[in-house]
């Protein structure tokens, strides 16, 4: 899943765990896709997780596309405010949605 949209992305974080949380703080130059990298990353650790627990408690699994899917829609429902917001207080010419839609 997170291979996914870091190749989606063009970038390409450590392997170990500690080593990419050291990562996602200067994993961009462009602050656009620096939000969006660690937003994805927060989303993909929630979504394992209760991944994780429907697994263990429910015996209910999903294929790693569904995941992917919820993980989109989760970044698009976060970013639609943002975006918002961005458009009344600064006059950056693509927002954080508009990026977040070039690339997925």
């Amino acid at each position: 899943i997170w291979v996914y949209f870091c190749s989606r992305i063009q970038v390409n974080p450590p392997t170990g765990f500690e080593d990419c949380l050291r990562w996602l703080k200067t994993s961009s130059t462009d602050p656009n896709i620096l939000l969006i990298i660690k937003l994805v990353f927060q989303a993909i650790v929630y979504m394992i997780w209760k991944e994780r627990n429907g697994r263990l408690h429910s015996s209910v699994s999903r294929p790693p596309q569904a995941i992917i899917q919820e993980v989109k829609q989760t970044i698009r429902l976060k970013l639609d405010p943002l975006s918002r917001n961005m458009r009344i207080t600064s006059s950056s010419s693509l927002t954080y949605l508009g990026t977040w839609l070039s690339i997925f």
